[in-house]
């Protein structure tokens, strides 16, 4: 018998490694609650997936995932309530990028790619990649793409790429079939 990958089997591998760290506070759809930091094979899989250099067991380096996906889900609120960030959140976000890189070149399938290497390799570097890869999205997608799933027990944060902007739900086939049985059940009652 083996084991389910606690990662790939609940929809982790997300196309940035932000989202997969902000998604870690896992709310099945029914209220039930998941703390992904703390299962060692999540946390494990996360950081294999992502090709990270996190030591798992480190709890500086916990803390600073907790502490980080704690902002960066506190900016995809603000950002989808009002379309903005103010210039502290940016500050905050800043922060977390403040570490010293050299521009290096790198052979790339399409041809030579400027690439900015960390000048010390360790968890912090890692840790401010991801940071980096949420202000990537910041920049890449359209405004008002970054959305918070309308299932209210589940609040998975996904990249609404559909030509209209219209998604709503993380997943229309388990989050948005349960929110159109829930609104024919309280029809019918009426």
């Amino acid at each position: 018998m083996t084991s389910t990958d606690p990662f790939s089997s609940r929809g982790f591998g997300a196309p940035a490694p932000w989202l997969d760290l902000v998604n870690s506070e896992l709310w099945d759809g029914f209220g039930n609650f998941t703390e992904c930091l703390d299962d060692p094979r999540w946390l494990r899989s996360f950081v294999r997936h992502w090709k990270l250099h996190i030591p798992p067991s480190d709890p500086a380096a916990l803390k600073a995932l907790r502490e980080l996906r704690t902002l960066l889900r506190h900016l995809v609120e603000k950002s989808a309530a009002t379309g903005t960030l103010a210039a502290g959140d940016l500050a905050k976000l800043n922060g977390w990028l403040k570490v010293p890189v050299f521009p290096q070149l790198v052979e790339h399938q399409s041809g030579l790619k400027l690439h900015l290497q960390p000048a010390q390799i360790g968890w912090r570097q890692e840790v401010a990649g991801i940071a980096r890869s949420f202000g990537d999205s910041l920049l890449h997608e359209a405004k008002g793409h970054l959305k918070i799933c309308a299932n209210d027990d589940c609040r998975w944060i996904f990249i609404d790429r559909t030509k209209g902007n219209v998604r709503r739900w993380c997943n229309d086939a388990t989050c948005g079939n349960r929110d159109r049985v829930r609104r024919a059940r309280a029809a019918q009652k009426r």
